[in-house]
């Protein structure tokens, strides 16, 4: 019998911070618009996300196992960010008993968004669908996108768009487009960064077993170029927003994290061949996506009170 410790592990709770940001943004973007929020709403919304990222992280754990990925990372690449959690490779559950765990979690996920489409609109459902396809074939068959090098930028229209677009419509009933496409790239740029530098610890393991994301395909050199570019592009949308009149002038104020963001990009740029000083890169990483977007969530809604 798996403790409750493995379990923990292996649906990645830790990684759930990855999908509840989004969800709060997309409220603070919906509350600054027409001042209103539903807490049924808000909760249903991230029950069914949390439901989502179980769903996903449990067939990842499962496949990659099948697939001899995880059993083909060295000891010295492992880090508390990549190789999944290690729960298979380490025996303590049973591979069926994790895939089946996705199979129920992907249910739920479809209950909550079949309930908020009878309540709120179609496109919910939509969404859900879309999520789906994007996740649970993220390494699964037929598709397995990140063998295919699509892997990453599903993430980032998973965690960016989709998920700040589906909160936003739960609690407006209607999606106003031109006003969330900006903050919900940020979101999604940001967590791409948070996958694109976990990539490379796996990058030996990933090309032995032919998992051909970008960051194998492209070579470490040219990706860590890439992973600069996604920690400076945010706060580029955040000018441009601003000029054009689509995200309120406090927003700027998310400036605030840049230092963050400067330490990762100088640090990843001299480290990226070494997988255990890339730890600290990894962890803050997934730091400034949570403060960038938390905090511009926050400024949305501080606008409405200035």
């Amino acid at each position: 019998m798996a403790g409750l410790d493995a379990w923990v592990r292996v649906v990645r709770a830790k990684f759930w911070l990855a999908g509840i940001p989004p969800v709060i943004l997309g409220v603070a973007v919906s509350w600054y618009l027409v001042r209103m929020f539903s807490l049924p709403y808000f909760l249903l919304t991230l029950l069914g996300v949390i439901f989502a990222m179980v769903g996903c992280y449990t067939f990842n754990e499962y496949f990659d196992f099948k697939s001899g990925v995880d059993l083909a990372v060295k000891n010295e690449d492992i880090t508390p960010f990549n190789a999944g959690s290690r729960v298979l490779p380490e025996g303590l559950i049973k591979p069926f008993s994790v895939f089946r765990v996705g199979i129920v979690s992907w249910i739920l996920t479809f209950v909550v968004a079949f309930y908020l489409t009878l309540v709120r609109g179609l496109l919910v459902f939509s969404l859900a669908l879309v999520g789906f396809f994007m996740g649970a074939f993220y390494t699964s068959p037929p598709f397995k996108w990140a063998y295919r090098g699509l892997g990453e930028i599903l993430i980032g229209l998973t965690y960016g768009p989709l998920i700040t677009f589906g909160s936003c419509y739960v609690q407006l009933a209607s999606l106003p487009f031109k006003m969330i496409i900006l903050p919900s790239l940020v979101s999604g740029l940001l967590i791409t960064a948070v996958i694109w530098i976990n990539e490379f610890p796996d990058y030996h393991a990933d090309k032995k077993a032919g998992k051909n994301n970008l960051v194998v395909r492209m070579g470490k050199e040219k990706a860590v170029n890439i992973y600069v570019f996604l920690l400076i592009a945010p706060y580029l949308i955040l000018v441009l927003g601003v000029l054009l009149r689509l995200l309120p002038y406090i927003t700027l104020l998310t400036f605030l994290t840049f230092p963050l963001a400067y330490k990762n990009m100088v640090t990843a740029k001299k480290k990226y061949s070494k997988s255990k000083e890339l730890i600290l890169v990894m962890e803050r990483t997934i730091l400034l996506f949570v403060l960038f977007t938390l905090l511009l969530a926050v400024e949305y809604i501080l606008s409405t009170l200035l």
